[in-house]
């Protein structure tokens, strides 16, 4: 027997989806504003028309972004036991056995997957591990927009970065971090798909309604 448990606050998925469409939006405009391609032809320049509206969409998504993680970083205090860094953490003992035993399973050490209906443990330290590096994303491409600027705020309190590492040593590792953030969705695509065959608790559409399902004696 299974009993429907609401996990997933509607904050929680409208920042999960903002973040999705948004990285979605700058990994194809940055990947365009590092080689413009469009209106190229024989003797031609590139349509610079082009590249400003993809440079104006790239730094719409990311403010997008930006606001929506600092939505999950409030409601990481404010939020339901799910939503919570607690729920995040693997504090204590037996959070810590939770960890070992996630992590076996996804090693291939152990057949029995472990059931969560939250984040399991492995889960949230990869989703806090993700936060740091979108940090660095956001100011690493906070510095890159503050370049061509002589003064003001950005180029005040992010400038440092492209004096201390140089302007490519940055560009770089704004390129380099989407990277690892579209591996990311693939493999976060392929597991939630997995999980959803395996558990059955709705993972998939848990994100979309909230809802997630759990054993009815668990819950008694």
């Amino acid at each position: 027997m299974w009993k429907r448990k609401y996990v997933w606050e509607f904050p929680v998925r409208l920042q999960h989806w903002l973040h999705v469409v948004a990285m979605l939006a700058l990994t194809v405009t940055g990947v365009y504003v590092a080689s413009p391609f469009l209106g190229l032809a024989a003797g031609q320049t590139v349509d610079t028309h082009i590249t400003d509206w993809m440079r104006f969409s790239h730094f719409v998504a990311a403010w997008i972004l930006g606001l929506g993680f600092l939505v999950r970083l409030y409601w990481f205090f404010v939020g339901n036991e799910f939503a919570r860094w607690s729920g995040w953490l693997p504090l204590g003992r037996e959070k810590l056995r939770g960890l070992v035993k996630q992590m076996r399973y996804y090693l291939f050490l152990d057949r029995v997957r472990p059931r969560y209906t939250g984040v399991n443990p492995v889960s949230g330290l990869t989703y806090l591990f993700l936060g740091v590096i979108l940090v660095l994303q956001g100011a690493t491409g906070i510095a890159l927009y503050a370049e061509p600027l002589p003064g003001g705020f950005w180029r005040a309190t992010f400038g440092w970065m492209l004096t201390t590492f140089g302007p490519q040593a940055v560009r770089f590792t704004h390129h380099a971090l989407m990277y690892i953030f579209a591996i990311f969705l693939l493999v976060h695509l392929y597991m939630m798909v997995l999980g959803d065959i395996e558990e059955g608790n709705a993972p998939v559409t848990g994100i979309i309604s909230g809802w997630k399902f759990e054993p009815a004696e668990k819950e008694e």
